[in-house]
């Protein structure tokens, strides 16, 4: 199942007077990025512990009971998200994710698991608005420079919890129409 711009605007909640100006997703497919590298390492050495020191058990050792089974389980699978997961979670909501902009705000909105979620950013209250050129070629705009760290370090990059649009093409012309429309709502 592929997830599409919504063309009908429906699940939106625009105010009066506004209009959307531009839609469109983020990039698609999994994606590594430098800060991946932090959880990556912790799950690798969280599995690697795991698997030494309980699974890999000593002679002499009485047999594990089901409570020990249940915890090493809870680990296993905490550090398989760590490795794996988190790039199929972020694939998945990344495909589910439409960013918008309108002539008062741009929007991030997500649907997912049957329901919408929508982010809205007030272009005239913004203090901040970024074009970031990662090395890759690629661009994000990013709307404020409060730092999404914890929230990215669990559930990954863009997961709908952080404050830019990632990854769009054709960023640079879209970065120049919000910094217009923001000196003009500012005005």
């Amino acid at each position: 199942m592929s997830y599409r711009v919504p063309t009908s605007n429906q699940h939106l909640t625009l105010q009066p007077g506004e209009e959307i100006l531009w839609q469109g997703q983020p990039v698609q497919g999994f994606k590594f990025y430098p800060i991946d590298l932090a959880p990556l390492v912790f799950g690798i050495l969280w599995l690697y512990f795991l698997l030494t020191k309980v699974l890999f058990v000593e002679n002499g050792q009485q047999i594990p009971t089901v409570l020990h089974l249940i915890m090493v389980g809870l680990f296993l699978c905490y550090g398989g998200y760590l490795l794996i997961g988190r790039f199929l979670f972020s694939r998945a909501l990344r495909r589910h994710t439409t960013y918008m902009l309108t002539n008062r705000r741009s929007l991030i909105h997500m649907h997912w698991r049957k329901r919408d979620y929508q982010h809205s950013y007030d272009l005239a209250r913004l203090k901040s608005v970024t074009l970031d050129r990662m090395p890759n070629g690629q661009q994000s705009i990013i709307f404020d420079n409060t730092p999404a760290f914890s929230q990215y370090l669990f559930f990954g990059l863009n997961s709908g919890f952080t404050l830019f649009f990632e990854g769009i093409p054709n960023a640079e012309a879209l970065y120049q129409q919000i910094l217009a429309l923001q000196a003009r709502l500012q005005s």
